[in-house]
């Protein structure tokens, strides 16, 4: 759902934030994110409130109105895209610099098509050398860090793109395509 990081990044905070200034578990907040709004709990309302200061109940009813909305989460730095991969998201908008990133990676895959094809072409065997060469051209690669290495590879084997204009890529779970 994500619901709770499109609200607190409309406020600039992350649940690192609200995990520090309020002393809730950020494992608490993180299985909180994936629930609908009307299941958080009265501990995660008053955690979220506190660094909003608002009341609990105002809380709920932004998260209520972000999920009523279908509000899709944006991923415009690194920061932020690393937030929604981690926690799983099953689509979100990718603007910004992250743009720019996830363009140059969706034009190295094939479609399903394509990819269906090579597979049988190959009898398998295609993809383990496709593993063998993306990781020597990582290697060879000198301004990817071992982190920004790992969220490449973490995006070309779980997420499909959609180009959705000349500045927005929707990002989906590879998973929900099928």
């Amino acid at each position: 759902m994500n619901l709770m990081d499109i609200l607190l990044k409309k406020r600039q905070l992350t649940r690192y934030d609200v995990a520090k200034q309020s002393g809730i578990s950020q494992q608490t907040l993180y299985s909180a994110n994936k629930k609908a709004a009307e299941s958080y709990s009265g501990k995660v309302l008053i955690a979220l409130s506190q660094v909003m200061t608002e009341s609990p109940g105002e809380v709920l009813d932004e998260l209520i109105a972000i999920e009523k909305s279908r509000e899709i989460y944006r991923a415009v730095n690194f920061q932020e895209l690393k937030i929604a991969m981690e926690s799983k998201t099953p689509r979100f908008i990718a603007t910004g610099e992250v743009y720019q990133a996830i363009l140059a990676i969706s034009k190295t895959q094939l479609s399903e098509t394509e990819r269906l094809g090579f597979d049988l072409g190959s009898n398998g065997t295609g993809r383990i050398f496709e593993n063998l060469l993306n990781k020597f051209w990582d290697f060879q690669d000198k301004s990817l860090t071992a982190e920004t290495a790992k969220i490449k590879r973490q995006l070309i084997a779980t997420y499909d793109f959609k180009r959705l204009s000349q500045n927005e890529i929707e990002v989906s779970l590879k998973s929900l395509t099928y």
